[in-house]
């Protein structure tokens, strides 16, 4: 192989390995002005609400209503799942009553809802293509 042709081919290779998507997510519901709102982003079904997640951030909460939050350098075209939840009391933790179920704010990407427990990943998932802006309400 020609060194142009050579070199031509990694420039493709290599700019084509270079793209990433961006997900500007918005989490709305947010009726108390404190704590941080919790945001964990999983790309697989595998390990969704039980794995380590992609990606993961804490936003301050500072007023009621929304926050916004932007991840970068998602894989281009990737398939994600979100879930959030409101740490009211800023322990960490998603807090629930003896039975197990939420006693904080929570919520799925496409306002996705299970029976009898969280939904499954294909329900929640969205496709992440450039930069796509993405909304998810706490309930």
């Amino acid at each position: 192989m020609n060194r142009p042709l050579l070199l031509a081919a990694l420039l493709t290779l290599t700019g084509a390995s270079a793209q990433a998507a961006r997900l500007e997510i918005t989490v709305q519901g947010m009726t108390q002005p404190q704590g941080h709102v919790v945001v964990a982003v999983y790309d697989q079904a595998a390990v969704w609400l039980k794995g380590k997640p992609l990606k993961a951030t804490r936003i301050a909460v500072s007023a009621e209503g929304s926050v916004t939050h932007v991840f970068d350098d998602l894989p281009e075209d990737a398939e994600v799942a979100l879930t959030a939840f409101h740490d009211t009391n800023g322990n960490g933790r998603l807090d629930t009553n003896p039975m197990g179920m939420p006693v904080e704010p929570y919520g799925f990407s496409n306002d996705a809802m299970g029976q009898f427990g969280p939904p499954k990943f294909e329900a929640a998932r969205i496709k992440v293509t450039g930069t796509v802006k993405a909304t998810l309400s706490l309930h």
